[in-house]
């Protein structure tokens, strides 16, 4: 073994009861708990991310081609569109996009035991099954969808069944007043499904029903519709694809919207929430680094006569500052590696046991999210290697400075 590797092996895990040996093994217990903490924070951040920003997707896709907006937040358009298959075809023979659909939305009011409640309707096609997926389905059925024929079919949240004391079967009376019109169409529904996506502002006030049943009450054709709703297979590929459509698929007066255009204000907290997993990561390297150099610092005083010996026997300061860089080495993969394997295991536990709760009805989910991320997490453990390593350049200029015979002298 070469003479450096041993001698920094030898400071670095082959210490007797000293004072430093203690400092050494809290320097690890700080790498390993901030590794530990920077790798589970992270996972949490992106874990919420990934749930929520999907959920929204699911709802409303990708993105989405209606009208030209004058506000891309409002989701009541009276502008409609025709379908045209030639624009889904088109849309469909791109890399990276999974289905097209087509919606309508429409505001309603339902008839209730203590009065009348504010509702929005949106009418679905007989393709779209991503709401009607056991994953958000919770009670009752999927909308029995007739070739032609309008189904009187609903399916409504739990937050509105809770809140007007419904449930499967019920039947229920929605009223629609349309543009120009003074009286109002009353329409007798049925419920055939309750649903949950845990978006308070989603479930607060949608009702699902069929796409045709909207058209008749409008007296509009069956090909009559809001707009289409483009659902990605990576999120990666939206502005590639929006992009892609914008120039070569449709025109004006059409226009593509991003889901993040239409729903700023939810994926912009979202977005915030990257500020909040940067902190952690700041303040978790600053304490693996901190403790990192007192380690440091303490081993060389304590190994000054072994370094004025060095010195004596015509080891270079470059060489000596090598072998207390390798020890550090040493010293910060091993409370990395420990702090990966804690950390990964707890994020293991959780995606798999479920162990933590949340209030769904303000974080939108039941148990805590986890997401591992490899790019980050490969980035967390490097990261710290590095600039742990790195920072060790400053206190290593004391080595220089010690000289041979006083060294001596001082044991």
């Amino acid at each position: 073994m070469n003479l450096g590797f041993f001698i920094a092996n030898r400071i670095a895990f082959h210490q007797k009861k000293s004072f430093s040996a203690f400092i050494v093994r809290i320097a690890i217990a700080a790498i390993t708990l901030s590794t530990s903490v920077m790798i589970i924070g992270t996972a949490i951040t992106k874990g919420y991310q990934k749930v929520i920003s999907e959920k929204f997707y699911d709802c409303w896709g990708n993105l989405q081609i209606t009208n030209y907006l004058r506000d891309e937040s409002h989701i009541l358009n009276d502008d409609k569109i025709e379908i045209d298959s030639s624009i889904i075809h088109q849309i469909l023979a791109l890399k990276g996009v999974n289905d097209v659909h087509t919606y309508t939305v429409q505001s309603a009011l339902m008839k209730t035991k203590e009065g009348i409640e504010g509702v929005i309707i949106k009418g679905i096609d007989n393709a779209q099954t991503r709401l009607l997926s056991p994953q958000y389905l919770i009670d009752g059925k999927a909308m029995q969808f007739k070739k032609g024929e309008p189904s009187n079919e609903i399916i409504i949240s739990k937050t509105i069944a809770d809140k007007l004391s419904f449930k499967v079967q019920d039947q229920v009376i929605l009223y629609f007043l349309n543009k120009n019109e003074y009286t109002p169409k009353a329409r007798k529904v049925t419920i055939v499904g309750i649903y949950n996506t845990a978006i308070e502002d989603y479930d607060k006030h949608f009702i699902l029903a069929d796409q045709l049943f909207l058209g008749k009450i409008n007296g509009e054709d069956a090909n009559v519709i809001q707009g289409y709703e483009i659902y990605l297979k990576n999120k990666n590929y939206t502005l590639s694809i929006k992009k892609e459509i914008e120039q070569n698929i449709i025109d004006a007066p059409l226009e593509i919207y991003t889901l993040e255009q239409r729903f700023s204000n939810i994926f912009s907290w979202l977005e915030m929430m990257k500020m909040n997993e940067r902190i952690i990561v700041i303040i978790m390297l600053a304490i693996a680094s901190i403790n990192m150099i007192t380690a440091f610092l303490i081993l060389v005083m304590e190994r000054i006569p072994m370094i004025g010996v060095l010195k004596s026997l015509g080891m270079t300061n470059q060489k000596i500052r090598s072998i207390f860089f390798v020890s550090s080495f040493y010293i910060i993969s091993l409370g990395v590696l420990m702090g990966a394997v804690l950390g990964i295991g707890a994020c293991l536990i959780q995606q798999h046991f479920g162990i933590f709760s949340l209030n769904e009805s303000v974080y939108f989910i039941k148990k805590v999210p986890i997401y591992i991320h490899l790019p980050t997490l490969f980035s967390i453990i490097i990261g710290t290697i590095i600039l742990c390593l790195s920072i060790m350049i400053l206190p290593a200029i004391i080595i220089r400075k010690i000289s041979p015979t006083k060294a001596i002298r001082f044991s």
